[in-house]
């Protein structure tokens, strides 16, 4: 007997069974999609509006993920959901299936060290740029971002040090329809501001984010290749804008490239400058 088919002499009551079923997991990883894209608390109306969804399908839906434990209630006052402890441990779970961040991880630490600043590793997923270790024992001032969070490409220097390996071409298709989303009154919003600070960015290898995602951040990022000479990750340090003159900027920027250096050469990368579009 098959004990998964609730009607084993219906072929069609088994058929809805399987397309209801699917329909559900679908839906669960759209409300999952969606708490990671919006990185803020949701109500069930906010969901319900956002997937388009009847408000009983809804309450059905996140009923079911917090008694799974993926959801919980953040604010009972408030009614707002968000991702468990236990999503955070499936996220992290994936992260380090990449390799990369073990490889890289000794090299955060040492970079943190000698400049003071908060470092950081990510890669990019769906269009944005996902922060996937940080070092920051070290730092005079700790940056907000955490660990699984996400940020635009075109204004981070960690975006922008991946985003610049890529062929103009990549670049824009990945951006999308322009104006780019201004997060400072400095962001660079056009295709023409974003390829124009490519070209800079590639000449002197390495992105800099000078209050272009934070009103008080500068940041200095690079990519990291593997041993296909793909770019697959960055890194970066951050640090309070008005701590930093030109003399420590040019020191930062320095560790930054020898560490994404030693870091690519620790993936396999045989090349001998990592911008070389």
């Amino acid at each position: 007997m098959n004990d998964f088919n609730p009607h084993p002499h219906d072929e069609n009551a088994e058929a809805n069974y399987n397309k209801k079923q699917v329909k559900s997991v679908a839906r669960t990883i759209d409300l999952l999609l969606l708490f990671a894209d919006t990185r803020r608390y949701l109500t069930l109306q906010d969901i319900s509006d956002m997937m388009g969804l009847p408000k009983s399908s809804t309450f059905e839906l996140v009923n079911t993920m917090v008694q799974k434990g993926i959801l919980e209630l953040k604010h009972s006052g408030r009614k707002t959901y968000g991702l468990s402890l236990l999503a955070f441990e499936i996220g992290s779970a994936a992260i380090a299936d990449i390799g990369v961040i073990d490889v890289a991880r000794p090299y955060l630490q040492e970079l943190n060290r000698v400049t003071g600043g908060t470092v950081f590793l990510g890669v990019e997923n769906r269009g944005s740029i996902v922060y996937i270790d940080r070092a920051e024992d070290f730092a005079m001032l700790k940056a907000d971002a955490k660990v699984g969070s996400r940020r635009d490409l075109h204004s981070t220097s960690l975006g922008k040090a991946l985003l610049y390996a890529l062929s103009d071409d990549q670049i824009l298709k990945i951006l999308g329809p322009e104006p780019y989303p201004a997060n400072t009154p400095v962001t660079n919003t056009t295709s023409i501001a974003v390829l124009k600070d490519a070209k800079v960015s590639r000449e002197r290898g390495y992105a800099i984010d000078n209050r272009e995602d934070g009103p008080y951040m500068y940041c200095i990022g690079s990519v990291l290749r593997n041993h296909r000479n793909e770019p697959i990750a960055s890194i970066s340090v951050s640090s309070l804008a008005t701590s930093l003159n030109d003399q420590k900027k040019k020191f930062i920027a320095e560790k930054v490239k020898e560490t994404a250096m030693l870091i690519s050469r620790q993936l396999g990368f045989r090349g001998t400058v990592l911008y070389g579009i």
